[in-house]
């Protein structure tokens, strides 16, 4: 029940003391003229009390109306602003499934497969792609840790340990992996060789996730196959007629004295050119001899020590027309290891090689043998041309030259680091190099301890 003002209760109080008053002179016999003029004058003064207290309440209804009217005022304001919250966010809605529509459409028009994980390794996104390369529903890969449900193998069918993984590799060591060396395993028992490149993403300096492409190049497999075949039926038709052109280009040199000075000089481009074709020739025939898997490969007890000396005395010829200065170092205790020495004589062979060539002359040239407790481990080093920074990344690819060095030297055919890399790794090995432009290049590459794998096949290198 609400409370009456004070003003109020004020004149109620003066009107019940006016009645009080009035019936006491009455009641005392006084006169009626007497309590009359005494009820008019309090009347009068009452009315002016009561006036008095009805000004105030109009002036309070009126400042209550006036800041009801002000609130009221705020209130719709309020009520705008709110309006105007509400359609931005409406729009911002929008706006934002329009953003995630566009980038949904654009992630399911790429060809390739794309997998986008957590630093965990868990699936967080993947395209229509994937699920067609792999026969694997979003369902069944989201959440899930990539490299535990696809399974992956190197060029010779071993299964690839998951922190070997490029996936593993790139959210551990914080670099990009990039190769088609790989075979992939989709669902059932489909197998199939891939393309892979995969890169951490950084926010803020951390990495917050790692993206992989994956493409199957099965295609590009098969055609580089015919290639080989080509060139190995190309190269052994070749080899006949270089042959005879060699054997002549000699008897011709023999009997040099019968020769005029031009046509002694015309004798010797021809052997030097056929040498040169007979080289490119051979090395064409040991890449897809390698790339078919028809090598042999057939591991022995091997010193190797005594086969880079020995290399070197075939060398020697060489190194002395360019007045270098060769150094061998090994491991005092370095064992006997159980490799194919055709196989890895042509590692030294192409990386001596080239160590004379891209190095000027009287240059140093060092080949030092080490071992650690699961490889040997050759180094072979110079002070030459150096690498490009430019031009590392493609440096194990096939016919690929630096660029400083096909100015300074244009013989080469750009094989022979690839087919380094190829025997290496067929051997269980690994090849890496540290190069300066200007400065020189170091090549390593290791063979396990424990020895190659004994691999049956059609050809030996170089036969």
């Amino acid at each position: 029940m609400s409370r009456l003002p004070k003003s109020q209760y004020f004149i109620l109080g003066a009107l019940i003391l006016q009645l009080a008053v009035t019936i006491l002179l009455f009641l005392s016999g006084r006169t009626a003229l007497m309590a009359s003029l005494f009820f008019v004058t309090s009347s009068s003064i009452l009315v002016l009390g009561l006036s008095k207290s009805l000004t105030t309440v109009t002036t309070t209804l009126q400042q209550k109306t006036q800041e009801a009217a002000s609130r009221l005022g705020e209130l719709e304001e309020t009520k705008k602003q709110m309006t105007q919250v509400l359609a931005d966010l409406r729009n911002e809605k929008a706006n934002m499934e329009k953003e995630k529509a566009k980038d949904e459409a654009l992630l399911e028009s790429i060809g390739d497969g794309l997998v986008a994980t957590s630093p965990d390794g868990r699936v967080l996104v993947v395209n229509h792609a994937t699920e067609e390369l792999f026969g694997f529903a979003k369902d069944e890969l989201i959440g899930k840790r990539f490299y535990e449900i696809i399974p992956m193998a190197d060029a010779r069918g071993e299964l690839i340990k998951t922190e070997d993984r490029p996936m593993k590799i790139a959210l551990t060591e914080d670099r990009k992996i990039s190769s088609s060396d790989y075979f992939l395993f989709g669902k059932g028992t489909r197998k199939f060789p891939a393309a892979i490149t995969v890169a951490p993403v950084h926010l803020n300096g951390e990495i917050i996730a790692a993206i992989g492409i994956y493409r199957d190049i099965s295609h590009e497999k098969d055609v580089d196959r015919m290639k080989t075949e080509f060139i190995s039926l190309a190269s052994h038709q070749l080899r006949t007629p270089l042959s005879a052109i060699k054997w002549f280009a000699e008897l011709l040199s023999d009997s040099s004295s019968s020769l005029s000075s031009e046509q002694n000089d015309f004798v010797q481009n021809i052997a030097l050119s056929t040498e040169r074709m007979i080289e490119l020739v051979n090395s064409l025939l040991n890449v897809s001899r390698i790339e078919s898997g028809r090598i042999i490969i057939d591991p022995k007890p091997t010193d190797l020590v005594a086969l880079v000396k020995n290399l070197l005395l075939e060398l020697e010829g060489k190194i002395k027309e360019k007045h270098h200065r060769v150094i061998v170092t090994a491991h005092e205790q370095l064992p006997e290891i159980t490799i194919d020495p055709k196989l890895v004589r042509q590692v030294y062979m192409n990386l001596l090689t080239n160590a004379i060539k891209y190095t000027p002359d009287y240059g140093e040239i060092e080949v030092a043998i080490s071992k650690n407790d699961t490889d040997i481990i050759s180094r072979v080093s110079d002070n030459g041309y150096g690498i490009p920074q430019a031009n590392k990344e493609k440096l194990f690819q096939k016919f690929y030259r630096a660029e400083n060095v096909v100015k300074i030297e244009p013989d080469g055919n750009g094989l022979g680091l690839y087919l380094v890399k190829a025997i290496i790794e067929s051997s269980g090995g690994k090849v890496w190099f540290e190069s300066q432009e200007n400065k020189g290049t170091t090549f390593y590459f290791s063979l396990p301890l424990s020895g190659s794998v004994r691999k049956p096949g059609e050809v030996t290198i170089n036969s």
